[in-house]
């Protein structure tokens, strides 16, 4: 009966992995979850020379199966069935629903705790991970920037993002892309009401930042480039410039700076469901001490 022992182990723990370790994009492929039917299927297979040696034995053993079909029913349903791991980006102050997980993420204006929020209840999601009965939430930290803007008085400027749902927020989240010099880096837009202008913020990393020729670029610093624009995207005199974080520049008729920063992203998961999975595996177990007593 090594065969069986080993095939229900190998069953529901391929079940269970998706609970310890979720997030993997393996988990919901076809194979996967195939291997897993098929290692509970030939162990159940096995209980016939168990059935022809002790009947005791046999009836231990087909709770054990019978549990283990439960957890990898549990696995298979989420696996094939349930929506594949995504990301959840916000800005701060952002309340962001997800309909996979059927809740609310709300994202802080300080500090790096989000919380979920479904029903009347409420949890936190700090650095750690946060289960509910099918899914796992945990952060992800993103490269966001924190731009400010001024006349060429210094007055400070109103920042709004048209196109964001944080439309006052003066903090980017970068989760556009585009290609420059070679190079791949990471954009957003925002817009300057009060100077009617649109500008356009890239960032390149320290050792994209290295390769360019500025005398703006700090060593071992990130960069970023402003490109200053009409609201009709006209281009702007003199409105193309690159500054190191925290500095600012004269640019198109403004005074820009930004600031490199790092904000959380939430990672949503689905898991085999719990109460399904716990109440599987509590029946494995009363079988295999059944067996073992016996």
């Amino acid at each position: 009966m090594i065969v069986f022992w080993v095939l229900i182990a190998c069953a529901a723990g391929m079940t269970l992995a998706q609970i310890a370790v979720p997030g993997s994009a393996v988990f919901h492929t076809g194979w996967y979850n195939a291997i897993d039917i098929a290692a509970l299927i030939i162990a159940a297979l096995q209980l016939r020379s168990a059935s022809a040696s002790a009947s005791g034995r046999f009836q231990s053993l087909a709770i054990m199966t019978f549990g283990c079909a439960v957890v990898v029913i549990a696995g298979a349903g989420s696996g094939l069935m349930a929506p594949d791991t995504h990301t959840i980006v916000g800005a701060p102050g952002a309340s962001v629903r997800d309909p996979d997980a059927n809740g609310t993420f709300v994202f802080p204006l300080q500090g790096n705790d989000v919380h979920f929020e479904r029903g009347g209840s409420a949890s936190t999601i700090d650095g750690g991970r946060r289960y509910t009965a099918n899914f796992a939430f945990w952060q992800q930290p993103r490269t966001v920037v924190n731009v400010q803007a001024a006349d060429a008085n210094g007055n400070h400027l109103t920042i709004t993002q048209p196109t964001n749902a944080s439309f006052l927020s003066p903090v980017l989240l970068m989760q556009q892309t585009t290609t420059i010099a070679g190079m791949d880096v990471s954009y957003d837009t925002f817009s300057v009401p009060a100077a009617s202008r649109s500008v356009r913020a890239v960032l390149f990393t320290p050792q994209q930042a290295a390769q360019l020729r500025s005398s703006a670029i700090v060593p071992g610093q990130a960069a970023i480039l402003f490109a200053v624009s009409d609201l009709h995207d006209r281009s702007i005199p003199n409105g193309i410039a690159v500054t190191a974080p925290g500095v600012p520049r004269a640019i198109g008729g403004l005074q820009l700076s930004g600031t490199v920063g790092s904000y959380p992203a939430i990672v949503v998961a689905s898991i085999p469901y719990l109460p399904v999975t716990a109440l599987g595996i509590i029946v494995l177990i009363f079988g295999a001490i059944r067996w073992r007593l016996r």
